[in-house]
């Protein structure tokens, strides 16, 4: 995170293990500021607060001073975040937790600090933090479904009152729900969701979604744009426009790509930067000054989990509006991260092409992970399996847990060992699942299935009130993330109705260069269907797995649709594959036993 914004007077510190031998040398505690480039609130702290001229006194005499950027070390965040960005936490040279804030004004900054250093503060208790958390309850694709509708806003959509976050693992849950049922109720809150964001946080004139919005009516954005935001985003509504076919869902994901490849992507490198800041003055101009104005600065950092997320995006998108040129963008750069931003002995760095400058973290390597299947599903390469096969192996070998699941990092060896120990966390080990899942069944391995079953079992005892498996107390509980939208809970309801009602795979047969098996790709590419699974498989290259399979060597290509061991008829036209994604047939029991 640079220091700017008047931080200069305070001899801020980077995380390490000298940080922390100082405090221990000098008897003082360590004053751990979190934050991004991109964090309105951050900024205004370091102009407020942290220029305060009590502020800088108390910091220099009494503490050591840490600050760490969260984009760069998502495992801090997770174990010391105190709800929001930024946070204030003060801890012993040791690592203990003495107490932490949100944002805090210079007056209130000025007070704790004094506090702390006189010895006059108590140190908070575990239980009075603990008391903060949603209790557990059991953990079904019911009750997150439950917990949703109690959350919804009828109204303008979304979940909670304010702020509004845009709740895309509830969205893409919320479509595989209706996509199994049919439940019309399930669709409007879908949409109804979809509308409110697009006409509140969607930037009408540089495109893109800023990050939230601090209105219940999504009509006052928070004005950060981050890459995370757009790629997922984009996907939720791609699956908007699949299911309802609305030209609206499809201008939106169509401005958001433009934005990520205007404004965020480096041509020469290949990559996407990480965020654009927040500039309230800046996006409150009139559209004829905005024209003239210098927009908003950019990190021009290229994380490399976020990036393969893109590249997810591009690739549906391509998938989907029949764009090539989308899917170019999103090979051309899993092909950068594969070359310099990752080995199979340590996994995806965290920032692309900087190896070893952080530890790595598990949802770096699951969404490269998911990005390899996308690529596969939607070009038939069974290169691009391969590596995605060889990501899982490194990933399950660096990050998995002997109870199941996987931890966020590989295990610390160094001086965090006793600040950071590992947690497990909810949203990435149930798109690992997912992956998983998807994964076994392309290759017809079912170790994998057995593995993913085994993750989303790890965490039947905190779904869907808590977002992470693990006891470091320090971390205060985010209102965003566990009360008011439940990514983590929509992510692991998600994979368990996969598990539960199996995918949907759309498997293509026959002579890959006959352009009537391209058409059946094509149009399977583009439907819908609750965990969709598309297998374009060739008659010579692919010939043991067909076999395999059970579908005949010898006809002009076809698609079989199928849910486990069920089929439809063979489908040879790209009209009646429209025709069946338009007649939801895996919500109506078509299927019937080959």
């Amino acid at each position: 995170m640079s220091q700017h914004h008047g931080t200069s007077a305070i001899p801020w510190r980077e995380w390490n293990e000298e940080a922390f031998a100082a405090a221990r040398t000098e008897g003082k505690p360590v004053l751990l500021t979190l934050g991004a480039t991109w964090c309105h609130w951050c900024h205004v702290m370091d102009e407020q607060a942290y220029s305060d001229q009590r502020v800088i006194d108390l910091v220099i005499d009494q503490f050591i001073p840490v600050r760490v950027d969260v984009d760069q070390r998502p495992d801090i965040s997770l174990r010391y975040n105190q709800g929001t960005y930024p946070s204030v936490v003060v801890l012993t040279g040791y690592g203990e937790f003495l107490t932490g804030r949100p944002y805090t004004p210079a007056d209130e900054m000025a007070e704790l600090l004094r506090q702390v250093s006189s010895g006059e503060f108590v140190p908070e208790q575990d239980a009075q933090r603990a008391s903060t958390r949603q209790p557990a309850s059991e953990a079904t694709v019911d009750a997150v479904m439950g917990r949703l509708q109690d959350l919804y806003d009828g109204q303008f959509g979304g979940f909670g009152i304010e702020p509004k976050q845009p709740p895309w693992e509830a969205l893409r849950f919320l479509s595989a729900r209706y996509g199994h049922t049919g439940d019309r109720s399930v669709l409007r809150m879908v949409n109804t969701t979809l509308e409110g964001m697009w006409n509140g946080i969607y930037d009408h004139r540089d495109q893109g979604f800023f990050r939230y919005a601090v209105s219940r009516d999504w009509k006052v954005p928070h004005y950060e744009k981050m890459l995370v935001t757009n790629a997922s985003l984009a996907m939720a509504f791609l699956e908007g426009y699949q299911i309802t076919a609305r030209r609206g869902f499809r201008t939106a994901v169509e401005g958001i790509l433009r934005y990520m490849l205007s404004t965020l992507y480096s041509r020469g490198d290949g990559l996407f930067f990480a965020s654009q800041d927040a500039d309230e003055p800046f996006y409150q101009k009139s559209w004829k000054d905005r024209a003239v104005a210098e927009p908003p600065p950019i990190d021009r950092t290229f994380y490399a989990g976020w990036n393969a997320l893109a590249c997810q995006a591009l690739i549906q998108a391509s998938d989907v509006l029949g764009n090539g040129s989308y899917r170019q963008f999103g090979i051309d750069a899993l092909d950068r991260l594969w070359n310099s931003s990752w080995t199979q002995e340590g996994g995806l760095c965290r920032r692309a092409g900087i190896p070893g400058d952080a530890s790595p973290v598990l949802t770096d390597q699951v969404e490269f992970l998911r990005a390899w299947l996308a690529l596969y599903q939607s070009t038939g390469d069974p290169d691009k399996l391969e590596r995605a096969v060889a990501v899982a192996a490194t990933t399950r070998r660096l990050f998995g847990a002997a109870g199941g699941g996987c931890y966020d990092t590989t295990p610390p060896h160094s001086f965090e060992a006793r600040l950071l120990p590992q947690e497990q966390p909810v949203r990435d080990n149930a798109v690992w699942a997912e992956a998983l899942q998807t994964l076994a069944y392309l290759t017809g391995d079912t170790a994998y299935a057995a593995q993913a079953f085994a993750a989303l079992d790890a965490f039947e005892s905190v779904v869907p009130g808590r977002s992470y498996l693990g006891s470091h107390d320090s971390r205060r509980m985010e209102e965003d993330e566990e009360i008011l939208f439940l990514p983590a809970g929509s992510a692991w309801g998600r994979a368990r109705d996969m598990q539960t009602n199996g995918p949907v795979s759309l498997v293509i047969v026959g002579d890959s260069s006959d352009p009537a098996w391209s058409r059946l790709h094509r149009a399977a590419l583009r439907v819908y269907a609750p965990h969709r699974i598309v297998e374009p498989l060739d008659t010579v290259r692919d010939s043991a797995k067909i076999s395999q399979r059970g579908f005949p060597l010898d006809r002009a290509p076809a698609l079989y649709a199928c849910m486990g061991e069920r089929c439809l008829a063979p489908i040879t036209t790209p009209q009646a594959v429209r025709e069946m994604a338009r007649s939801h047939t895996w919500a109506t029991g078509q299927f019937q036993n080959t």
